[in-house]
């Protein structure tokens, strides 16, 4: 077993249940390798027909492109996760399509020209965010660090034109399930990515390891403003890192 940091994780080794053995891993601080970023500062391949997932520093993460045709005019929209390592936090309420890929931190984990991955989950494909190993085996995480987009985060603060500003009783939660060989595991982690008009503006770590050996993790997002068609608070959030360990074996 190999304990891997993906994305600049800056986290010390935890502790692990039973079933990962302390003589059977080697910590290892890990930095990401991709480089394939547009002028913008997000992945050339975003809008590239028939991608099916991006690899960086061994993990795969889904991707998935729809286009369709309006008035003689071919539009495109993505789903899935996208590197980037934009650092605009500015409010661009004017023109969200050219700005959906920065962290409202103002970067990644390790700063503001540091790597990190946005999602964007199609809220008529539950699984189209999903998170695994690039050779599809079995992982056991630990520490995950989360922050909003800037495109949500101000759409939840002041609302747009097809979604509210955030009040005292509004809610928008990042949900993370996680599966082996098929199976959903029993835990379920939740995260509040707003909290009424408290909204997440900086990279929060999260304690992912009860969801036990996996080989595939879902995220999903849920919302108060929704409505017939699902949410409508943009449905994007950012990872910055995620530590875990790569497993040979398991014993759930």
């Amino acid at each position: 077993m190999t304990f891997k940091h993906i994305f600049f994780a800056l986290i010390a080794a935890g502790a692990f249940s039973s079933c990962v053995s302390d003589d059977k891993k080697t910590d290892v601080d890990w930095v990401p390798e991709f480089s394939d970023f547009n002028s913008q500062g997000y992945w050339t391949d975003c809008y590239k027909p028939g991608t099916t997932g991006v690899v960086v520093s061994d993990m795969l993460f889904s991707h998935s492109v729809e286009s369709y045709d309006y008035d003689g005019v071919t539009y495109s929209s993505w789903f899935g996760f996208c590197p980037s390592k934009v650092n605009d936090t500015a409010d661009h309420s004017d023109d969200w399509t050219s700005h959906q890929w920065a962290s409202i931190a103002g970067g990644g984990v390790g700063g503001p020209d540091s790597p990190y991955i946005v999602a964007c989950w199609n809220t008529t494909n539950a699984n189209s965010c999903t998170l695994s190993l690039a050779d599809h085996g079995v992982f056991y995480p630990d520490d995950l660090y989360v922050t909003n987009t800037t495109y949500g985060y101000y759409a939840m603060k002041n609302g747009t034109a097809f979604s509210r500003a955030f009040g005292p009783d509004d809610r928008c939660m990042l949900e993370i399930t996680g599966y082996l060989n098929g199976v959903k595991k029993f835990s379920t982690i939740e995260i509040f990515l707003a909290r009424g008009t408290d909204i997440l503006d900086t990279w929060k770590n999260i304690e992912v390891s009860k969801l036990g050996s996996v080989d595939t993790m879902v995220f999903t997002m849920t919302s108060t403003d929704s409505g017939q068609w699902g949410m409508n608070t943009p449905a994007y959030f950012c990872i910055g890192s995620m530590g875990y360990t790569e497993m040979a074996d398991y014993n759930d």
